[in-house]
C-alpha cells in the first residue's frame, strides 16, 4: 500500500513561501528602485515627475536581483518558524522525509527561476532600454546642465567647455529638435588614443540637435552640428589660425545601440551576423569602410589618369576640381602623389560651371611642380564621409576660358581642402561603404594597405570583445536564474540545520554562501568579457559552490 502524500503540509508551506516572497520581493524592489533613483534626480537628469516614472521602470529590472534573496529569506523564515515548532519533527515520525518536507521549496525555487530567466532574456532589457531612454532622451537639457554645472561635455574626439549655455527657439523648417547657444567655448579634439591633437577657443557657439530615424543595423541616432564663431585654434600642423566662422558636423549613436545589456536574448543571438548594431563596432566599421574606398577611389583615379589623363572630385561649393597627370605614386603614410606628363607639371583645373568638357570650361587653371592627395583630417572629417585634400606646391595660377590672357600668378602653396567624390565614383564604390562589418572584413580590399590592415586590426579585435562581452551576458543571466533556485533550497536546509538558533542567524548562515555566489557571478561575467571562456569558470564556480553547500547540509541534516 503507497504511503499518502502530505499534500496539505505542502499546501500550507507553499502558501506561506509565496506570501512572503512576495512580500519580500516588494519591499526589496522598492528600496532598490527608489536608491537607483536618487542619483539622477540629484544631477538635474531627471525631474520629480520623470523621477517617479523613472522608480517604477526600474523595479523589473531589479527584480533579478531581489528574488534570489527574498527566496532565500523567505525560505528561511517558512521552515524555521516549522522547525522551531516541531512541526517537522511530528511529520518526520509520521513517516514524511526531510526531501518531501523540502519539495514546496524547490517548487517554488524551480518556478522563481524560470520566471527570472524569461524575465531576464525579454522584459528586464526591454525596462532597461525605457530607464536609458528616459535619462538620456533630452541631449540639449543634458549638454546645458553640464556645461553650466563648470564640466566639459565629451563628444566623440571633442572635448567641449563653455562658460554657460542657452536654449534658443530652433526654425521648424530647419528640422532640429533643439538648440543651445554657448558662450566662450574652448574645443579640444583628440586621437583614437586620447592624445591632444588641437585645441581652441571662440567667442560664440551655436550647435542644433538633429534627430536621424534607426536604420536596420543600428539604433536611432542624433546629428549635431556645431557653428564656432571667431574660432583661434592651436594644431601642431598649422600653428596658430584666427578669425574664422568653424562649421562641424558629428553623428553620435545612441546609447542604447551600444551595450548589449539592452538587448533580449533573440538580439544577442542577431549579433552574431550584424554585430554593427552596436554602435562602437558600427564606427569602427565606418572608419574601415573609408578607408577601404579611399583605396579603392585611388584606383579608379590611377585608371583614369591611364586612360583619359585626368580624375575629378568636388569642393564644398560643388565645383569641379579637375586633377590632370600620368600617374599616381604612393608618398609616404596615406598620401599619394600625381606625377605630371609631358609638360612636366601637373594642372589643377578649378570649375566654376558644369561643363561638357574640361576644356571648355571656365575657371581656374593651377599649373604646380607637385601635387599631393590626402585624407582630410580637419574639422570635416568629424562627419562620416570621406573627404580628400589637394596639396600644391610651387604653382601658377591662371584663368582660362571667357578671360583668359590675364595675368598668371605664382603660389609657393597652395590647400584645397573638404573635397568629396564625384557622383560617378560615389556610385560606383557606395556598396563598399554599406558592406556589413564581416563581409567588409572578408574583402580583399581590407587588407589591401597598412591603414586598411590596421582598421581591420582594430575591428576585429572589437568584434572578439563584442562575442566575449555577449557570451558572459547569456551566461550571467542564466547564472542568476540558477541561483534564484539554489538559494530558495539553501535557505530552507539551513532553517531545518540551525531550527534552534535565532532567525537572523539562521538567514546569515544562508545569506553569506548566497552573497558569494551573486559576487561571483558578477566577478565571472566581468572576467569572461575580459579573457573569454575561461571566466565561466568563476561566473558558474559560485553557484555550484553554492549547491556544494547546500547539499552538504542536506546530509548533515537528514544524518540527524
Amino acid at each position: 500500500m503507497a504511503r499518502p502524500q502530505p499534500i496539505t503540509l505542502w499546501l500550507s508551506i507553499l502558501g506561506e513561501l509565496v506570501r512572503l516572497v512576495a512580500l519580500t520581493t516588494g519591499v526589496l524592489v522598492s528600496v532598490i528602485a527608489f536608491a537607483t533613483t536618487i542619483k539622477p534626480l540629484a544631477d538635474g537628469t531627471l525631474d520629480p515627475i520623470e523621477a517617479v516614472k523613472f522608480m517604477f521602470l526600474a523595479m523589473p529590472p531589479m527584480l533579478a536581483y531581489a528574488l534570489p534573496f527574498a527566496g532565500c529569506f523567505a525560505s528561511t523564515l517558512v521552515y524555521h518558524r516549522l522547525s522551531n515548532d516541531n512541526e517537522f519533527a511530528a511529520a518526520a515520525s509520521g513517516g514524511v522525509s526531510h526531501r518531501a518536507l523540502l519539495l514546496p521549496a524547490a517548487v517554488v525555487g524551480l518556478a522563481l527561476a524560470v520566471g527570472l530567466a524569461a524575465l531576464n532574456e525579454q522584459v528586464i532589457p526591454r525596462f532597461l532600454s525605457a530607464m536609458q531612454r528616459l535619462v538620456t532622451e533630452d541631449l540639449a537639457r543634458i549638454l546645458a546642465t553640464n556645461i553650466n554645472r563648470g564640466q566639459s561635455v565629451e563628444l566623440k574626439r571633442l572635448v567641449i567647455f563653455a562658460d554657460r549655455a542657452q536654449p534658443i527657439e530652433v526654425d521648424p523648417a530647419s528640422g532640429a529638435s533643439t538648440a543651445l547657444v554657448l558662450a566662450r567655448p574652448a574645443v579640444i579634439e583628440r586621437d583614437d588614443a586620447g592624445r591632444v591633437t588641437s585645441e581652441g577657443t571662440a567667442s560664440r557657439a551655436t550647435l542644433w540637435l538633429f534627430p536621424q530615424p534607426s536604420r536596420a543595423d543600428s539604433g536611432p541616432t542624433t546629428r549635431l552640428a556645431i557653428r564656432l564663431e571667431d574660432f583661434v585654434s592651436k594644431d601642431a600642423s598649422t600653428g596658430l589660425v584666427s578669425g574664422r566662422s568653424l562649421p562641424l558636423s558629428l553623428t553620435l549613436p545612441s546609447t542604447l545601440s551600444d551595450d548589449p545589456k539592452f538587448l533580449t536574448t533573440g538580439e544577442l543571438l542577431a549579433l552574431r551576423n550584424r554585430p554593427e548594431r552596436m554602435g562602437w563596432i558600427d564606427q569602427r566599421r565606418r572608419a574601415l569602410a573609408r578607408e577601404v574606398v579611399r583605396e579603392e577611389l585611388l584606383r579608379r583615379f590611377n585608371r583614369a589618369l591611364e586612360t583619359d589623363g585626368f580624375f575629378t572630385l568636388i569642393d564644398d561649393a560643388d565645383r569641379q576640381v579637375v586633377v590632370r597627370g600620368r600617374v599616381l605614386r604612393p608618398a609616404g603614410g596615406a598620401s599619394w602623389a600625381v606625377e605630371p606628363g609631358s609638360a612636366q607639371k601637373v594642372e589643377v583645373l578649378l570649375l566654376r560651371t558644369e561643363p561638357g568638357s574640361p576644356t571648355r570650361a571656365r575657371g581656374v587653371r593651377y599649373a604646380a611642380a607637385s601635387v599631393v592627395i590626402a585624407p582630410d583630417t580637419s574639422d570635416a572629417q568629424l562627419a562620416d564621409e570621406l573627404r580628400l585634400r589637394i596639396e600644391l606646391r610651387d604653382l601658377v595660377s591662371s584663368v582660362f576660358g571667357e578671360s583668359e590672357g590675364g595675368e598668371a600668378t605664382r603660389r609657393s602653396s597652395l590647400s584645397l581642402a573638404g573635397l568629396r567624390m564625384s557622383d560617378t565614383d560615389r556610385l560606383a564604390l557606395e556598396p563598399f561603404a554599406a558592406k556589413p562589418a564581416l563581409e567588409l572584413l572578408a574583402a580583399p580590399q581590407a587588407q589591401g594597405s597598412d591603414g586598411a590592415r590596421q582598421k581591420a586590426s582594430e575591428l576585429t579585435k572589437d568584434l572578439a570583445d563584442l562575442r566575449r562581452e555577449v557570451l558572459s551576458k547569456q551566461h550571467e543571466r542564466l547564472a542568476m536564474a540558477a541561483s534564484c533556485f539554489v538559494m530558495l533550497v539553501t535557505g530552507a536546509v539551513t532553517a531545518l540545520r540551525f531550527s534552534k538558533s535565532l532567525p537572523l542567524t539562521v538567514y546569515l548562515w544562508g545569506f553569506f554562501p548566497a552573497l558569494f555566489s551573486v559576487i561571483t557571478i558578477s566577478g565571472g561575467q566581468q572576467m569572461t568579457h575580459g579573457q573569454g571562456g575561461i571566466g565561466l569558470l568563476m561566473l558558474w564556480g559560485g553557484v555550484a559552490a553554492l549547491m556544494l553547500y547546500t547539499g552538504w547540509t542536506y546530509m548533515i541534516v537528514r544524518r540527524h
